[in-house]
């Protein structure tokens, strides 16, 4: 009869622990930033649950965070620039960027390594596919869009199924069924925009807005300004990239006071908030015509203009035409650009 010695028993006993340890109800994310910038946190937005995380970054770009999660989540992480990162409990992660190039210098090690090589492969696969300009994509035929958005799914389909042994199971389902709503919700995206090219193109007339309120009393539509440019400025008082354009939008209409253009701002706020538009225009001291629509987002004005999101520039010619139903914003050098080449 053989007998079993000490040393072997003991190690039996050890991996028997070992493996009945359950997973961890917490995760462990470190690592290095070069080039950080001091004082600056690495921001983890779960856009999901509406939740963010800030993470420490000393001013060696060193960091490292205990995290508790409910339930395993896509971050964005916002450090100067953003990128995607899959989180979930019992990771233990490192994460290495350079904050001056994040897309090229991105990596990561340790547990969670394969879901978030392909994240970062489903990124590098999102911008090629929608380009310099996603509205280029956009336009396309409808056999040139369907060629490219099939080849993108198979691609990235093909890459999970290669990597089915190394990632998580309800990973693998969830980027699996993100792939089939990418398919539905860009052919919707496809079909609105082919349709946006033909009312809203180049030269075509500009839907109309009648008798909105002037801040300055009485009302306007945007018929009385015909015989000028007109530079339209979509926006809202709690809108803060909004906000942020107002500074380069009143150099503009400094620039310009002299020439053939009208700087129309129009607010989607609603009717109820009519007085903070007001002391907003006060406090900041708005230049330019300003308006406030008649009914916020559900305006027929904004919805012909396929306006989902804020700000938004029009740029209309002396007849009423549209120069650019998507016109570049103030703190885009690309606005001089445009007014240079039609000679306002």
């Amino acid at each position: 009869m053989k007998h079993i010695s000490l040393i072997t028993l003991l190690v039996l006993v050890l991996v028997s622990c070992k493996q009945e340890q359950p997973p961890k109800d917490y995760l462990i994310l470190h690592g290095k930033v070069t080039n950080p910038i001091d004082s600056l946190k690495l921001r983890l937005f779960d856009p999901v649950a509406n939740n963010t995380i800030m993470v420490g970054v000393d001013k060696q770009g060193e960091f490292r965070d205990t995290i508790k999660l409910e339930k395993p989540a896509t971050f964005t992480a916002v450090y100067k620039n953003v990128f995607d990162l899959y989180l979930q409990n019992d990771m233990d992660i490192k994460v290495e960027f350079n904050s001056e190039d994040i897309s090229n210098s991105l990596n990561f090690s340790g547990k969670g390594l394969a879901e978030n090589n392909y994240l970062k492969t489903k990124s590098k696969s999102t911008s090629k596919l929608f380009g310099k300009n996603y509205k280029d994509y956009l336009s396309l035929d409808q056999a040139s869009f369907d060629k490219k958005t099939n080849s993108y799914v198979d691609d990235l389909r093909s890459e999970l199924d290669s990597k089915a042994d190394q990632i998580d199971s309800t990973f693998l389902v969830n980027q699996k069924n993100a792939l089939e709503k990418f398919k539905t919700d860009i052919a919707k995206q496809h079909k609105e925009q082919l349709q946006i090219n033909e009312t809203l193109g180049k030269g075509n007339p500009s839907p109309q807005f009648v008798d909105y309120v002037n801040y300055k009393g009485g009302t306007n539509s945007l018929s009385d300004y015909k015989g000028s440019y007109v530079y339209i400025d979509v926006w809202a008082t709690w809108c803060a990239p909004c906000k942020y354009e107002i500074p380069f939008l009143k150099e503009v209409e400094k620039k310009y006071h002299d020439k053939n253009i009208k700087f129309v701002s129009l607010s989607i706020d609603r009717k109820a908030d009519e007085n903070k538009w007001r002391d907003m225009i006060k406090e900041k001291d708005l230049t330019g015509i300003q308006l406030l629509a008649d009914k916020d987002f559900d305006s027929k004005f904004i919805k012909d203009y396929y306006i989902y999101g804020i700000p938004r520039f029009i740029l209309l010619d002396p007849e009423g035409n549209i120069v650019s139903y998507d016109a570049p914003r103030p703190s885009e050098d690309r606005l001089i650009e445009l007014f240079n080449s039609l000679n306002i």
